[in-house]
């Protein structure tokens, strides 16, 4: 004869309870659709997607410790991260307890150099790159002029390291025609040229360098444009017409 089961009592229902919300906790969302509403995170709350390496790669949230804002509230912040971890695009003020506390956007290189930034301070325009305006003169008889038979310094190139290639735009000419000469571009630091002389004769020219920048990211760097005569009674002229930080 079979048994007849007994009515539920309240210590059967609590114990289905909590195996469901076990069931819960153990459980991974896997689908999601939030028509309306959506969802508030408060504080220290956060939202973050890890790869399987258990790299962060996104994260937006709350963030304490030396990233609290000056009143000890949590920081919101949002960055994306390569597979290291490492950041290459945040909303966030890196440095909370120093200056007046705002937060930048900002992206960085592989390297962590701040490459692209907003300018805190003004609230406006770009804080990096740094970008140049260059202003050369028009007229060659205005252009630095050597008649020395060894290389001298004409010009200098100073500039901030942003970008791993300068592009140089160089004009030359000779101020007589039985005048030749050479010019050169040299690193002062390691008193080394880069590449080989550009021949320069008795007509305007103008040559497009490319040259890997020396120094490193955020350093002031600088090249110096060097200048000999080889032949005649004239002298020999060059300028720098433009100086362009670009990509490799």
């Amino acid at each position: 004869m079979p048994v007849t089961p007994g009515p539920d009592t309240f210590l059967d229902r609590i114990k289905r309870l909590e195996a469901r919300v076990d069931e819960l906790a153990r459980g991974t969302l896997t689908n999601a659709v939030i028509s309306e509403g959506g969802i508030t995170v408060r504080d220290l709350g956060g939202i973050q997607l890890a790869d399987r390496d258990g790299q962060t790669v996104f994260f937006v949230g709350g963030l304490d410790g030396q990233w609290q804002r000056p009143d000890g509230s949590p920081q919101p912040a949002t960055f994306l991260a390569d597979d290291r971890g490492a950041w290459r695009i945040a909303v966030i003020d890196d440095n909370p307890g120093a200056d007046d506390y705002r937060q930048s956007v900002s992206v960085y290189d592989h390297a962590g150099n701040r490459i692209v930034g907003d300018d805190v301070p003004t609230g406006e325009g770009l804080a990096r790159p740094y970008i140049p305006v260059t202003i050369a003169k028009a007229g060659y008889g205005d252009w630095p002029a050597t008649t020395a038979g060894e290389f001298e310094p004409l010009e200098i190139a100073r500039f901030i390291r942003q970008h791993p290639v300068l592009e140089l735009h160089v004009r030359f000419t000779s101020d007589r025609p039985d005048t030749r000469g050479e010019l050169r571009f040299v690193n002062p630091e390691t008193k080394i040229p880069f590449g080989e002389p550009v021949p320069v004769d008795f007509s305007q020219d103008i040559r497009v360098l490319r040259l890997r920048m020396p120094g490193r990211f955020g350093d002031l760097s600088e090249i110096t444009l060097q200048a000999r005569r080889t032949i005649g009674t004239g002298a020999v002229r060059a300028t720098i017409s433009a100086a362009i930080g670009t990509q490799s």
